[in-house]
């Protein structure tokens, strides 16, 4: 498919996203004055530092509780030379890490109403992350909650190809953020907010040889697409990677 053609099946969703889901569609414009601005899109992908990077960069633009919009929405909203010229980026985080953030911050009532209802309505019964992952954790019911999501979903616009141009890494946050700030030209400090108190221990402590066999089986994808270890240890080569350096 050559770019006219490309561009003509873009505009086509474009219109029957924007006919079809109106609200929808007026949400996401809602959050465009503030990427436009700044010639970029953010992909928010849930406990990964997020809210954090959106305040910091965009203030009070950007309506942080409008939900967290993959690349593939985002390819609909933008118009396709936007959506190919705007800086595109997101932040990621070890899926063993991210799970346990997402697990407490939801038992513990989330951001909104919204999240304490799901977290009520679906995580009551678990009173330890280990139960959590044995009775819970599978392809299909990730999916039901966004902060469950794989990040490949958010970041890719085919399976398993990420297609935004900068991958910052939570682990790495500030760097990656200076990163984004010279990329975008801006000076913005990171703010640090949305911290979650209730874990009292370092994410590898809330796993045993059997939970973390089942996350590494149903996060699989985000384990290898984004070339994560369970302790970190591989992030000096996941930086080498991206930034196309020897490790």
């Amino acid at each position: 498919m050559n770019t006219f053609q490309s561009d003509l099946w873009h505009n086509l969703r474009r219109l029957s996203f924007r006919r079809f889901r109106p609200e929808k569609f007026s949400s996401l414009q809602k959050i465009r004055p503030a990427f436009d601005e700044h010639r970029c899109i953010f992909v928010h992908i849930p406990k990964c530092a997020g809210i954090s990077v959106c305040q910091s960069l965009f203030g009070n633009n950007v309506n942080l509780t409008a939900g967290h919009h993959n690349l593939k929405r985002y390819q609909i909203v933008f118009a396709p030379r936007e959506f190919r010229d705007y800086f595109k980026f997101a932040f990621v985080r070890n899926p063993y890490d991210r799970l346990v953030s997402a697990f407490f911050f939801l038992k513990k009532g989330g951001l909104n109403q919204t999240d304490k209802a799901w977290g009520d309505r679906n995580l009551s019964a678990y009173d330890s992350f280990d139960v959590f992952v044995k009775a819970w954790v599978n392809p299909r019911n990730i999916r039901s909650a966004l902060h469950f999501h794989p990040q490949c979903d958010y970041i890719c616009l085919e399976k398993n190809r990420p297609a935004v141009d900068f991958i910052g890494y939570y682990e790495n946050l500030e760097a990656d953020f200076q990163l984004v700030c010279r990329k975008l030209k801006t000076d913005s400090p990171l703010l640090s907010m949305n911290r979650n108190p209730a874990r009292g221990m370092d994410y590898q402590a809330y796993y045993t040889d059997e939970t973390k066999a089942i996350v590494a089986d149903v996060y699989a994808d985000d384990l290898r697409v984004l070339g994560y270890a369970f302790d970190n240890s591989s992030l000096p080569n996941q930086l080498a990677l991206r930034d196309g350096k020897s490790a």
